[in-house]
């Protein structure tokens, strides 16, 4: 065989498999059901806040789709954030619609049965579980539980899983987002006392780091 020919075969190959492998590669996407408790009960938002939702292809007067590209959850979170709490700091404000969407996902048929098992089972499992519940709401993030040492409690890492790590258009999830939500997640769980502190948050990478006690 010439080299001729062997190299265009070589090329050729390359492009097959490049092909075949861009055609299996999976989007990062959120799941429609996480976005309409995130929308839920905000049908009296400004105009302005509207025309950014549906400048992320989401309107309050339609019915979602079954899935939208990763990088709508953080937009929504940030336009939601700023119209519904424009009295508190950006963190605060993040918090508290963290808070308002996991009451929002506990008082759904989903979320009540989560709430169940989760009483069941006590907060360290609770934890152990935390990757289970972030695959029900989107593909792209990970996360990790580590027990802290001297049982000084336990090392939560939350960011994009490895296959969409530097992806363009794949945040993060907002950290103090995060921590309302789960922290409300673990009181309406029976947990007291639950602390949930930022230690790191790396925006480039889109990764959170926190600290958790019971």
């Amino acid at each position: 065989m010439s080299r001729v020919c062997h190299g265009d075969m070589e090329q050729h190959t390359h492009s097959a498999w490049s092909t075949s492998h861009h055609a299996i590669r999976r989007e990062p996407v959120v799941f429609g059901h996480a976005l309409e408790h995130l929308l839920a009960d905000v049908e009296l938002l400004q105009p302005r806040a509207q025309e950014a939702l549906a400048g992320l292809g989401l309107s309050l007067h339609e019915p979602l789709h079954a899935a939208y590209p990763g990088a709508v959850w953080v937009g929504a979170i940030h336009v939601l954030s700023d119209a519904l709490y424009p009295h508190l700091s950006p963190s605060r404000a993040h918090v508290a619609l963290g808070r308002r969407f996991m009451e929002k996902t506990l008082q759904s048929r989903l979320g009540a049965a989560m709430n169940a098992h989760a009483r069941a089972i006590g907060p360290e499992r609770m934890l152990s579980r935390l990757s289970h519940q972030f695959r029900m709401m989107n593909n792209f993030l990970g996360v990790s539980v580590h027990e802290r040492p001297a049982h000084a409690g336990w090392e939560l890492v939350i960011r994009p899983l490895p296959e969409f790590l530097l992806l363009p258009g794949v945040h993060g999830e907002p950290p103090h987002f995060t921590r309302g939500a789960l922290t409300t997640a673990f009181q309406a769980a029976g947990v007291s006392g639950v602390r949930m502190n930022l230690v790191d948050h790396d925006a480039t990478l889109g990764a959170s780091v926190f600290h958790v006690t019971f």
